[in-house]
């Protein structure tokens, strides 16, 4: 018999720094600036850092960790979400020392990678799969990044949909912790995006077709609709954006955790997660959605802790 993988105590870290977006100069010199200061996009503050990725992820790993009441010895296995580890040789010794101050003697780690803001909602499936198979029963997934290196210092991100923020967050998929049983994931990848550029009319029918299909593989194949989610936990995107898509996939405005978004802006793939801790779904099924340019991820958990 499988076991039930539970996630269990999100936590994360914001970069130490906090500005107005209205400040950000690539926002008053670009077009996108006006949507983004616009009510209706809802941006207002976002975070930043002038250390690196690891700084941001053990702060939150530790906090995970001691949420979930886990000596950091009985963890099997770390899977990262990043897009910010050095693009060389030196990244396996960043992660070495990494799992190192962490206290995670016994755990091997890995990366995934390639999918934007829809990684860290792939790395949490994955996870689930290594506990429900009895490969590991602890599983520590990390995501964080850094403008500087995940976005070549860009703030103005997502096709001018999003504003960058520096951030990380931990969370362990357990097989024995107290925490909401992970139901299912589905992915989608809407391949006109992933090369080239094409006109607005092209990528907008692309993303309204990615979150139906994404939303049907999530929940028709359960027996669920939309109206069976208590609350839909997504990217910090622009809220008239993120309602558009949504809508299309038949969830209400009611439905949606978009408090963030002027709070602390998008912190990459890290948004769902931090969204989990700051607007808790109550009691019923929940769904964490990660949304890249061209990707789309979602993790549905159940309706209650145990």
């Amino acid at each position: 018999m499988s076991a039930i993988a539970r996630l269990c105590a999100p936590a994360y870290e914001l970069g130490e720094y906090a500005d107005k977006v209205a400040d950000l100069p690539e926002v008053a010199a670009t077009e996108p600036g006006a949507g983004l200061l616009a009510p209706a996009a809802g941006f207002e503050t976002y975070h930043w850092t002038d250390c690196g990725v690891a700084d941001l992820l053990v702060p939150a790993a530790r906090r995970a960790l001691l949420a979930a009441e886990l000596d950091p010895a009985e963890v099997d296995l770390v899977v990262l979400a990043t897009d910010s580890l050095p693009r060389d040789r030196t990244a396996p010794a960043l992660v070495a020392e990494l799992l190192g101050e962490l206290g995670l003697s016994r755990a091997t780690a890995l990366t995934i990678g390639l999918l934007d803001c829809a990684t860290a909602m792939v790395a949490l499936g994955t996870a689930a799969s290594y506990v429900r198979d009895g490969t590991a029963r602890q599983v520590l997934v990390l995501s964080g990044d850094v403008a500087e290196q995940a976005t070549g210092g860009r703030r103005v991100v997502a096709g001018g949909a999003a504003i960058a923020s520096d951030a990380a967050a931990g969370v362990v998929i357990s097989a024995d912790r107290p925490g909401r049983a992970i139901l299912g994931l589905a992915s989608h990848t809407a391949t006109a995006l992933v090369v080239g550029e094409p006109p607005p009319q092209v990528q907008l029918a692309a993303r309204v077709h990615g979150h139906r299909a994404l939303f049907d593989r999530l929940l028709a194949g359960r027996g669920l609709r939309p109206a069976a989610v208590g609350t839909v936990l997504p990217s910090n995107f622009a809220r008239n954006v993120q309602r558009i898509y949504l809508s299309e996939a038949g969830f209400t405005d009611a439905q949606l955790a978009l408090d963030n978004v002027a709070r602390i802006g998008h912190c990459l793939g890290s948004d769902p997660l931090i969204n989990l801790v700051d607007q808790p779904p109550g009691d019923r099924p929940a769904v964490l959605l990660g949304s890249g340019v061209a990707h789309l991820a979602a993790v549905l958990i159940a309706a209650e802790t145990r």
